[in-house]
């Protein structure tokens, strides 16, 4: 078995760091064949997965485990069971709903494993982006979801089984995470069409729909999403700062009278103006 990859040079080779970077800012669909099926079978696996489950050390919340089919998700109250910590994953249910075709879609599983998390440190240091990691494993025909797109954008590693990707256009422009979804487009305009095997790479950018079909027993694939920085989130920042400011909590429909109200408008103002005054986007990266 191949090193598992602890750098992002390492991890998108043959492409070099700076070409990949590249794609990256370019936001561009790129698919590369694996020359080595067990190429990322070092950094998770099946059976490393299920570990992690079994021991109860992921998920360590609800919002990181997803039994789902077609987007339709199961109940959590189907698959845990009682433990001495409060709940855990109830694992013959868990294997029984995999055999029964559902997915398993679990996410942040790199605080848990070395490899991965040593992965994700390399990938921020690179690109000062939010990174996490996630896998998906599916059984039977079909798939964890229905046509969709992703916020984020996806590194997707194949680790074990085969996938069909089905990518069509036209993709959403800069989606942003926690934005209403838009509806799906009709599937007339196929821009991607090919069966991931292990060890296979596929950058897919945020906001292209897509939709996966099983191709074997069990697939892994890996997926590591980076999440940049935008617009707002310098919004969100402004508002974290002003949080401080008495003035700025003045209940307005407490004041006396239109006077009143046109006095507290403009220290909003004056103070909100101020704030954008002294805004540095550098400061406000990850790792600044």
């Amino acid at each position: 078995m191949n090193t598992a990859p602890s750098t992002l040079a390492e991890l998108v080779a043959p492409l070099t760091e700076d070409a990949f970077l590249a794609l990256l800012r370019a936001r561009k669909l790129t698919f590369l064949r694996g020359a080595e099926a067990d190429r990322y079978a070092s950094l998770l696996d099946w059976n490393s997965l299920l570990g992690m489950i079994e021991r109860g050390e992921h998920p360590s919340n609800l919002a990181e485990f997803r039994l789902i089919k077609d987007s339709k998700i199961v109940p959590p109250d189907r698959w845990l069971k009682a433990a001495p910590s409060g709940v855990a994953v109830d694992v013959p249910r868990l294997l029984a709903y995999l055999s029964g075709g559902f997915s398993l879609a679990a996410t942040r599983i790199d605080p848990y494993a070395p490899h991965l998390s040593l992965l994700c440190d390399s990938i921020r240091s690179s690109v000062r982006e939010q990174i996490k990691i996630g896998a998906i494993v599916t059984t039977g025909q079909g798939g964890a979801f229905t046509l969709h797109y992703d916020p984020e954008d996806l590194i997707i590693l194949q680790v074990e089984g085969r996938k069909r990707w089905k990518i069509f256009g036209p993709p959403v422009i800069n989606p942003v995470v926690g934005a209403a979804p838009q509806e799906a487009p009709p599937e007339d305009i196929l821009i991607f069409d090919e069966v991931l095997a292990p060890g296979d790479f596929l950058f897919l950018p945020a906001g292209n729909w897509h939709r996966c079909e099983n191709q074997s027993a069990r697939s892994l694939h890996l997926g590591i999403f980076f999440q940049p920085p935008n617009g707002l989130d310098v919004l969100k920042a402004l508002t974290s700062q002003l949080f401080s400011d008495e003035r700025m909590r003045v209940p307005l429909t407490r004041l006396e009278d239109a006077s009143d109200l046109a006095a507290v408008e403009a220290e909003i103002k004056s103070r909100i103006l101020t704030q954008i005054s002294k805004l540095d986007l550098k400061e406000l990266l990850p790792g600044s």
